[in-house]
C-alpha cells in the first residue's frame, strides 16, 4: 500500500469516526435531576405488595444513579404508582392429568405517573406489567409468597427502565 493510500484510508477512517458522537451519562430532554416515590396504592387484596413494590422501586432508581431519590417537598418529580391488579396464569401442565398446571407466570400490573412538580405536568402515564415463573407446590400459598418479590422486582425495573428511558 503505498504513502497515498495509506493517508487516504486515514482520512476516510477519521471522517467515519467523526460522525459517531458517543455521549456518557443521561441524555436528558427533561430538567428532572431529583423525584420522590412516595408508597404505591394498592387496590388489590394482597397485602404488603405495596410496600415490597414502592421499596423495589427506590432501590433501583438508586442503583442506576441518574436521578436522586429525595422528599416530596425538594424533589423535581413524582412517581405514583398504583397496582391495579395481578394474577396467575398456568404455563405448564402435568403430562399425567392436564388439567393440573405444575407451572405458573405471577402477573402484578401498576399504572404510574411520574410528574413534573414545578409545571404538573405528567412526564410519564403508563401501565407496567412484572412478571415472574414459579412451580406449583404443596403449599401454593408460599409459592406465591415467595415469588411476589420477584415480580416486584421485574416491576420496578420495568418502571425504572421507563423512567430512565425517558431522559
Amino acid at each position: 500500500m503505498t504513502t497515498a493510500q495509506r493517508l487516504l484510508v486515514a482520512a476516510l477512517a477519521s471522517t467515519l469516526c467523526a460522525g459517531c458522537a458517543y455521549h456518557l451519562g443521561p441524555a436528558s430532554t427533561m430538567n428532572v435531576h431529583s423525584i420522590a416515590v412516595p408508597n404505591f396504592r394498592n387496590k388489590t387484596f394482597e397485602p404488603r405488595v405495596t410496600v415490597q413494590i414502592t421499596d423495589a422501586v427506590i432501590r433501583r432508581i438508586q442503583n442506576d444513579g441518574a436521578i436522586r431519590v429525595v422528599s416530596e417537598d425538594s424533589a423535581d418529580a413524582t412517581l405514583t404508582g398504583e397496582i391495579t391488579t395481578w394474577t396467575r396464569e398456568p404455563l405448564l401442565f402435568r403430562s399425567d392429568n392436564v388439567l393440573v398446571a405444575k407451572e405458573y407466570m405471577l402477573l402484578i400490573y401498576a399504572h404510574v405517573l411520574l410528574t413534573d412538580n414545578r409545571t404538573g405536568k405528567h412526564l410519564i402515564d403508563t401501565t407496567c406489567v412484572g412478571r415472574t415463573q414459579y412451580f406449583w407446590s404443596n403449599d401454593m400459598t408460599q409459592a406465591e409468597q415467595q415469588a411476589f418479590p420477584l415480580a416486584a422486582d421485574d416491576l420496578a425495573r420495568r418502571i425504572c427502565d421507563r423512567i430512565v428511558d425517558a431522559w
